[in-house]
């Protein structure tokens, strides 16, 4: 005779999940919907300047930064060990080369619109700097990793069923972040869609298991099983 106890995953244990892939997926639509696009053609053109100055060029990539602060924040959640920590170090490599695309760029744009259209010239320096360019791949690498890494955690810990494969889209999708950015401005409108949709599908699809679901007691090792209502004492 052998016997279980189930008990209910609490609603609790995804929300957080829920509620940072809703938002990673929010920003980044956010930000490369509302991004300026004047730069498409290069950096040191008026147009660009002008897309520099706006202040949507601020908002959008804010909006940008936290996203992926958010993503890691995600991916750490849904993994276990010294993986969990890739995504926050991915996150800290990729910012400080945000920091510079955010507000070295918006001062250089508003002094070309303001008499000094010379400054321009510096936008390559800004953007192409070794040492920040390099710490801006090798963080979103990190991200990468720790978006499939993070995906594949959760699949384990709740296949079989449609909830098992909740990360992956999101997770291969942001693991395309940086290939994006060589795409012209309507194809990396259209990748902010992508990525807020895979996370609209990771949130819907996770809070599926907020409910309903049980697990066996750690003690009798059984399988995940997923009934209807709590049963208890099944002989």
């Amino acid at each position: 005779m052998s016997s279980s106890t189930p008990i209910t995953v609490p609603r609790s244990r995804v929300a957080v999940p829920t509620a940072l892939a809703v938002t990673t997926g929010a920003l980044m639509a956010g930000y490369l919907l509302l991004r300026p696009y004047g730069d498409a053609d290069g950096g040191e053109t008026l147009a660009a300047a002008e897309a520099f100055s706006s202040p949507l060029w601020l908002v959008s990539h804010l909006a940008g930064a936290a996203s992926l602060v958010t993503l890691a924040a995600l991916w750490s959640m849904l993994t276990a060990g010294p993986l969990r920590w890739a995504g926050p170090v991915g996150a800290a490599l990729v910012l400080p080369y945000y920091g510079a695309e955010i507000f070295a760029l918006h001062e250089i744009g508003g002094r070309a619109l303001t008499g000094d259209p010379d400054v321009l010239a510096l936008v390559p320096a800004v953007r192409d700097n070794p040492a920040a360019v390099t710490l801006f791949s090798v963080g979103l690498i990190a991200l990468a990793v720790a978006g499939i890494v993070a995906a594949l955690a959760w699949r384990r810990l709740h296949r079989p069923g449609r909830a098992a494969g909740a990360f992956l889209p999101l997770a291969v999708i942001a693991a395309l972040f940086l290939p994006q950015f060589f795409l012209p401005p309507a194809g990396r409108m259209a990748y902010g869609l992508a990525f807020a949709a895979a996370a609209a599908y990771a949130a819907l699809t996770a809070a599926s298991v907020a409910r309903d679901t049980t697990r066996p007691s750690p003690v009798e090792g059984r399988s995940v099983a997923e009934p209807s209502r709590v049963r208890q004492g099944e002989a």
